[in-house]
């Protein structure tokens, strides 16, 4: 559960924080509790909880990995029950009203990475609590997965209508104060049937869920996942024309130093919403930084830490006058922006090692080497890849950032620390053990969730199969079979890969793939100057 606390200060200026999540099975009672101090008075939410631990039974599957579908998913009662409870909805509610939030805004991101939102007056949803789980937003199940990202305009091939509407429920632990829109709270949330109340099987953050499950339940692990958002920030020249803020280059300080009133601002309100931080420094274009996000042991978590980061980045450079552009690429002969993903998984056997517990991605009998599961999850990832590329490089732009030199990897292979390889196995500091691989074809046009249940599923795929990982790439070596070259290319290898078909279903599958072609086609005349304009009039 993510709440307020703070939520009242005989000071001016009322303090957000949001406290850490959990995770329970059930909520014994939530409740307030005032609290007065030397100095201040408080009202402070208080959450009694269970935590359930249940017995993992690992499975060694022979075929390829497989998710159930949405309709056959289950929820576990009590779980449910928590999370759809009136009394704690009337506690969030009362909590937020105090805090001086006037609007809930619900939200959720379609195929093609736009987030749909609805705000919803708080004294609304006070008025009938149960609102709060299924009052919120309701829309065309077009929306989702008919409608490509350049304009409302339905695309045929998706096969979906707007017959059928859809709606959000939220997810507490998503729920945010947001600090650049005081009077807003944001929660994100899956979609469901508005009649049968079933998850649809559009949602991509249900289907991450779902893979996050399946790799629970049959392999006992769980991933530790990592995220570095990559932007460009542009400002407005004595003629009124955008440039980049400075021609630095990778690492200089100069723009910590020039940006620093950004930088600060920046940090202050990604802390204000539990956003963990651990680097920020100039990357290798103009004006172009990168914001290293926290790992995290729960994907879920870092995939919402991702859509919330990207939405501050944005809001906060409009604030200084500045624009963000997460455009992947805007110069012709500059490094793009990216979204690369680092993993790593636990193991979750109780006979696990200590060590596997924390990390089981290398081998802890053999220095410097990865566990057999390791290395399979990456064979797997490689197997997959070019078919992989459609859903984390899923724009015409996306592909002007592939190629010789461009810091991403243009061939199917794997290297130790090689940043020009597209899985890069990263050494832990200090030692010649792996701690994790990164993903660098990937950029922030693709959903963040059905990315990484893609990514994800094609490592346990190489697991499911027990794929034997193939020779590292060397320097000089070129590296295996070129990666598709377009996003047209990479669509025909998704359409041709069973089990990421299988992983995303049909109707998300068909609905994915035509508003990509449709996009593909609309971009297909624009030049990258073109690209970059109307990304600026978007920003």
């Amino acid at each position: 559960l993510t709440c307020l606390t703070n939520l009242q200060s005989k000071s001016k200026n009322t303090k957000r924080r949001a406290i850490t999540s959990l995770s329970p099975t059930r909520y014994d009672r939530i409740f307030f509790q005032h609290i007065t101090t030397s100095s201040t008075e408080h009202n402070v939410l208080c959450v009694h909880v269970r935590v359930n631990t249940l017995p993992i039974i690992m499975s060694t599957p022979e075929t390829a990995f497989t998710v159930p579908s949405a309709t056959d998913f289950e929820v576990d009662p009590a779980t449910l029950a928590a999370q759809t409870s009136t009394s704690t909805a009337l506690t969030l509610l009362t909590a937020l009203k105090a805090a001086g939030v006037q609007f809930l805004r619900y939200t959720a991101i379609d195929a093609s990475n736009t987030p749909r939102a609805k705000a919803v007056p708080i004294d609304r949803l006070l008025s009938d609590p149960r609102q709060f789980y299924d009052g919120g937003l309701s829309i065309a199940e077009v929306c989702f997965g008919g409608l490509p990202s350049y304009a409302d305009h339905l695309v045929p091939a998706s096969n979906l209508s707007s017959a059928r509407v859809l709606q959000v429920r939220p997810d507490v632990a998503s729920l945010r104060a947001l600090p650049y829109n005081p009077s807003t709270a944001a929660v994100l949330g899956t979609l469901h049937d508005q009649r049968t109340g079933r998850p649809s099987p559009l949602c991509t953050r249900h289907l991450l869920r779902r893979v996050l499950q399946a790799a629970e339940t049959d392999f006992s692990l769980s991933f530790t996942i990592g995220a570095e958002l990559e932007f460009t920030l542009f400002r407005k020249d004595d003629n009124g024309e955008f440039e980049p803020v400075d021609y630095s280059v990778y690492g200089n300080s100069h723009t910590l130093d020039e940006q620093s009133a950004f930088i600060d601002d920046l940090y202050s309100q990604l802390a204000q919403q539990s956003i963990d931080v651990e680097q920020i420094h100039a990357e290798s274009a103009p004006g172009q930084v990168e914001v290293v996000l926290g790992k995290q042991d729960d994907a879920m978590l870092l995939a919402d830490h991702v859509v919330l980061a990207r939405a501050t980045v944005s809001a906060v450079a409009r604030k200084h006058g500045l624009r963000a552009l997460f455009l992947p690429k805007i110069f012709t002969d500059q490094a793009g922006n990216g979204l690369h993903i680092h993993m790593s998984f636990r193991d979750l056997r109780p006979s696990a090692r200590l060590e596997d517990r924390y990390n089981a991605f290398r081998r802890t009998s053999v220095l410097g080497q990865m566990s057999h599961r390791g290395s399979s999850f990456l064979e797997g990832i490689l197997d997959h890849l070019p078919a992989l590329l459609a859903l984390t490089l899923p724009s015409a732009n996306s592909f002007r950032r592939v190629g010789p030199g461009c810091w991403t990897g243009h061939r199917v292979g794997w290297a130790v620390e090689d940043k020009e390889s597209p899985l890069r196995v990263c050494m832990k500091a200090g030692s010649d053990e792996p701690s994790n691989v990164e993903l660098k074809l990937s950029d922030s046009t693709a959903n963040i969730y059905l990315e990484l249940a893609a990514i994800l599923s094609c490592g346990l795929d190489g697991m499911a199969r027990q794929l034997p990982l193939r020779p590292r790439v060397g320097p000089g070596d070129g590296g295996g079979d070129e990666l598709p070259k377009t996003l047209d290319e990479s669509l025909s290898c998704l359409k041709k890969d069973d089990m990421l078909l299988g992983v995303l279903g049909k109707e998300l599958s068909t609905g994915f793939v035509a508003l990509k072609k449709a996009e593909a086609a609309h971009s297909a005349d624009m030049s990258l100057e073109d690209e970059v304009a109307l990304a600026l009039k978007k920003a």
